[in-house]
């Protein structure tokens, strides 16, 4: 049996998962957020285009696709560091 250690995260994977999560958790706070105005009554006929409303319907259009793209650089990342990892080992 081999006694292998898992290589430890690089800061930019860290970083890119950090911001991730950090979009998508504004994104959903902004969906709940559209919600919840739009039960308490801030519809579109009664005043939801005024103010920070514009901003706050418009982050989930921007955030939940940058995280998902995001997503895909991390993956390309991490299996390119994989693919380092394997060479040096000689796999």
């Amino acid at each position: 049996m081999t006694d292998e250690t898992p290589r430890p995260a690089s800061r930019l994977q860290r970083v890119l998962a950090y911001i991730i999560g950090g979009l998508v958790i504004l994104s959903v706070a902004a969906i709940l957020a559209v919600i919840v105005g739009t039960w308490l009554g801030a519809g579109g006929d009664q005043g939801s285009g005024k103010g920070i409303w514009p901003a706050i319907f418009f982050t989930p259009l921007i955030g939940l696709p940058a995280a998902f793209v995001l997503m895909i650089i991390l993956l390309v990342v991490s299996l390119i560091g994989r693919g380092k990892q394997n060479r040096e080992t000689g796999r």
